[in-house]
């Protein structure tokens, strides 16, 4: 499957890597406003093509899916775009900055019989899904707790610090909320938060969120502090740590007579069987409809932090 690729910043540098994994993909184009023509990857690779022009790219015939790496405020507009050039999308998360965009891409993507997927690459993961299976180990769920804390506060030009998009809830909040959503299958009753801003930007924050099962999420996220990144899930019957749960490849299961080591080697690398989910137009392992919930969770600590 040709892949071309819209906005060429550090994550779709990973991306060029990532699709030699897979079975099938391949990039056949770039388009960026900035991208030295005589730069490695391209000098490398002389058969990728250089766009200047997003439409011009949406416009090859050659391109059966894009990926889009732009500025999350871009998001949607290409989404459709390229939806309506019919072509499958994978778009880095945030997919967008506001829930009630994904059901207006929905109708895109209904119309067109299109396929768009966020790239929420800790559900396309086999640690990941051993993980799932596992939990029954440690008897009736009572609490997953999750944290992505680091402290970029010396790239103050870094995107994080942009008003238009920037702040720790719409860079690392989908990673936390995203994870705790994917293990509780129940609706969030309601939720508790509390945010830390400097000049408007969110720089952290903690939340609470409580399910109708009475499972209770407590999630953490900062753009100014470090923190070790893990994840504990507790049940009736122990608890399971994972550390970098945002790519699950090794955790520990602690029962009341033993200790589980579990590891599952990441496959080519953390982005790889996102990719191969859309080149085999996997449907179901993150719906359109899982982002929305994964927005509208993100959009309620905001709300409740006020």
């Amino acid at each position: 499957m040709n892949f071309g690729i819209i906005g060429y910043g550090n994550i779709a540098r990973k991306f060029v890597k990532s699709i030699t994994y897979t079975s099938g993909g391949r990039v056949h184009a770039i388009a960026s406003h900035s991208l030295d023509e005589n730069d490695s990857y391209l000098q490398s690779h002389p058969l990728v093509k250089l766009y200047r022009d997003y439409e011009e790219l949406l416009n090859d015939e050659d391109i059966e899916a894009v990926y889009i790496a732009l500025p999350h405020y871009e998001h949607k507009k290409w989404i459709i775009e390229a939806i309506k050039h019919h072509k499958k999308v994978l778009c880095e998360k945030p997919l967008v900055l506001k829930s009630e965009d994904i059901d207006e891409i929905n109708q895109y993507v209904k119309e067109y019989q299109g396929y768009c997927l966020e790239a929420f690459k800790t559900k396309f993961n086999n640690g990941f899904n051993h993980l799932k299976e596992d939990l029954k180990l440690i008897g009736k769920l009572k609490s997953i707790e999750a944290n992505f804390c680091f402290d970029g506060t010396d790239k103050k030009d870094s995107y994080l610090f942009d008003p238009k998009q920037g702040g720790a809830l719409n860079d690392v909040g989908s990673y936390v909320v995203g994870f705790v959503l994917a293990l509780v299958d129940a609706p969030v009753e309601s939720v508790e938060s509390h945010i830390e801003k400097e000049n408007e930007i969110e720089m952290n924050f903690k939340a609470t969120l409580n399910f109708k099962n009475e499972v209770q999420g407590k999630v953490e996220g900062s753009i100014n502090y470090n923190k070790e990144r893990y994840a504990l899930i507790k049940g009736e019957k122990g608890e399971i740590y994972v550390p970098m749960f945002n790519r699950v490849v090794e955790y520990t299961i602690h029962l009341e007579n033993e200790v589980m080591q579990k590891t599952y080697p990441i496959e080519g690398d953390d982005m790889t069987l996102e990719i191969q989910a859309l080149i085999n137009h996997n449907q179901s392992t993150h719906t359109l409809q899982d982002s929305k919930k994964l927005q509208e969770t993100i959009e309620r600590i905001r709300e409740e932090a006020k």
